[in-house]
């Protein structure tokens, strides 16, 4: 069993994983820039923005579309884009071209990325549960650059709501092998369990799960499967 995972293990990224579709940000409000001509924009900057709408409130967080998601069971067909978490903004002033403050950033920021109203998401201790029904997905990328998969990495999981997944759900990773026999012949082997990932952000056909054990690597194109035991 897994104990409840604790809320300042995954509030950091709760809110920060975005897919979004093919028309993706096209029509969410973005950065004209600021007073002063900066090419590269961050934390404590006053920057002006089109399209904002009145009525989303004041707190923002500024996203660039980024790459594309592939599912691997599907002939690598694209089922999303991921979009990057840049920071977050604050509206002081709305109008036809409003004001906001870059009140955090986690990379530059440019001209012309988009703004997505911030979540209030609140995130209590959850008790982790293993799905109810049958789910056999992949990793298909690890979230935020990085390469290697550890415990506390981020994945990006090619299952979704349409398949049944859940904020909270535990899935098992295994390991898919295969080994070529004497006669030349390659054959699959068993699937070796090296894992758990627990699914905190859940899209139509994608989620982003943290990795909460891991007994061995833990590679892209991984199984994830509703545990067994």
């Amino acid at each position: 069993a897994i104990p409840s995972i604790p809320a300042s293990v995954i509030e950091p990224f709760l809110s920060q994983p975005l897919v979004v579709d093919q028309d993706g940000l096209a029509q969410a409000p973005y950065l004209l820039g600021t007073s002063d001509n900066r090419v590269v924009l961050s934390a404590g900057n006053t920057v002006y923005v089109g399209n904002m709408p009145y009525d989303l409130g004041k707190a923002w967080q500024i996203f660039r579309t980024g790459k594309a998601l592939k599912d691997p069971d599907q002939n690598y067909q694209v089922i999303g884009y991921e979009a990057e978490y840049l920071g977050n903004a604050s509206v002081k002033v709305f109008d036809e071209i409003s004001t906001a403050v870059i009140t955090h950033s986690t990379q530059e920021i440019l001209k012309g990325d988009r703004l997505v109203p911030a979540p209030g998401l609140i995130f209590n201790n959850y008790a982790p549960h293993a799905p109810d029904t049958f789910i056999n997905g992949r990793i298909m990328s690890v979230y935020g650059g990085v390469t290697e998969i550890g415990k506390g990495s981020i994945v990006t999981l090619n299952r979704g709501m349409l398949d049944g997944l859940e904020m909270g759900h535990v899935l098992a990773v295994y390991r898919r092998s295969q080994t070529r026999m004497p006669d030349g012949k390659m054959i699959e082997l068993p699937d070796e369990r090296t894992g758990l990932v627990f699914v905190f952000r859940v899209f139509e056909q994608v989620s982003y799960a943290l990795v909460v054990q891991s007994v061995s690597a833990i590679k892209i194109l991984d199984a994830v499967k509703t545990p067994i035991n």
